[in-house]
């Protein structure tokens, strides 16, 4: 979607919002004052540029919205989905009281669902407003290990109870934000507050407020099987990630398998993404063969993943990560920085000093 015109109140798609603004508030829902049907540019008239005023941001997506609950204050998002789809059972499903109750359940938890007036095709779900996973960065090797860990336990859940997601992928992966940004964000502008100040993260990291929750989103592609037995091969490319061997090469394949070399492309790109995580290629590789049958479960890509974080000194949890696109200073202070403890470890080592006597 283009940067809307400010002269123009709203945006084609932003005008089904405004048209069920009133439904959703008397359902429990307050969207923003821009989708209210008497509102008037807080701008206008003050010759300042209109992108200082919160209710100039236009919504980023037709399908989804931010409102808040009136019950108790909080965020959430509004999704507008089809109701021949599967996405609303499975969702529903994950998020019943006798399946949150397990901690391995990372799916995101709908809070409601509405159903669309004068039509049954299509209704609402409702769901805590959270932030993509990788944003803002990781600060510590322990903070993407607690994340990985709770995310592979999530696909063990899901796998256990015959869901496949069918998009496990780099931007279906949320976390509750709520630890690292107290103050809150604006959903159309994420790198700013409600009251549109930046952001500033300097201080803050992961570590600080551990546990950070996370959770698959967007169960749009998923199917859930009546049992184990009942599992069948499809076909179709689906999700985010279009190179997938089975798509390539257009077969049938295991949707559960599909999972596994989605969420082992989300580790391959953390690894391209931040300094010191090649430990981590193994399980990535290993999830990501060419041939899905020789891929793990998620219960065995996790016993792997786990016998690589307890061969880890504790030192190494302990360490920073840095950004690939971090300044040239940044990267260089880092390289030099291993460098010198490699070296040290060379001078101390029993073989050295073993050579030296």
């Amino acid at each position: 979607m283009r940067w809307p015109d400010f002269e123009k109140l709203l945006t084609q798609d932003e005008e089904f919002w405004r048209d069920h603004q009133e439904f959703l508030e008397q359902r429990g829902y307050l969207l923003r004052p821009r989708y209210c049907l008497d509102w008037i540019r807080s701008w206008k008239g003050t010759g300042i540029y209109p992108g200082n005023f919160e209710d100039s941001l236009y919504n980023p997506r037709a399908h989804i919205i931010d409102a808040i609950r009136i019950a108790d204050n909080s965020k959430v998002i509004l999704k507008l989905v089809k109701t021949t789809r599967e996405e609303i059972p499975i969702a529903r499903y994950l998020s019943s009281p006798s399946l949150r109750s397990d901690n391995r359940n990372r799916a995101v938890h709908i809070l409601d669902f509405i159903p669309l007036p004068k039509t049954d095709e299509k209704a609402f779900l409702v769901m805590p407003l959270h932030r993509h996973f990788n944003n803002p960065p990781f600060s510590f090797v322990s903070e993407i290990l607690e994340a990985l860990r709770q995310l592979l336990q999530g696909l063990e859940f899901m796998h256990e109870h015959n869901i496949a997601h069918r998009d496990a992928c780099w931007y279906n992966i949320v976390m509750d934000s709520s630890g690292l940004i107290p103050e809150g964000f604006n959903y159309a502008s994420p790198w700013r507050h409600d009251n549109l100040i930046p952001i500033l993260f300097h201080g803050r990291n992961r570590k600080a407020v551990a546990p950070v929750q996370y959770y698959f989103i967007d169960f749009g592609l998923s199917m859930k099987f009546d049992d184990i037995d009942h599992r069948a091969y499809v076909k179709g490319r689906v999700g985010q990630n279009k190179t997938v061997p089975e798509f390539l090469k257009d077969i049938p394949y295991d949707p559960f398998k599909l999972d596994i070399y989605q969420f082992g492309a989300v580790i391959t790109r953390l690894i391209a993404w931040y300094f010191d995580l090649e430990f981590l290629q193994p399980l990535a590789l290993s999830m990501m063969q060419q041939d899905f049958e020789q891929r793990p479960t998620p219960s065995e890509a996790l016993k792997h993943f786990e016998a690589i974080v307890s061969s880890l000194r504790p030192e190494k949890l302990d360490r920073r990560v840095v950004l690939f696109d971090d300044s040239f200073k940044a990267r260089f202070t880092y390289a030099m920085r291993r460098m010198r403890r490699r070296l040290l470890r060379c001078m101390i080592s029993p073989r050295n000093n073993l050579r030296r006597t």
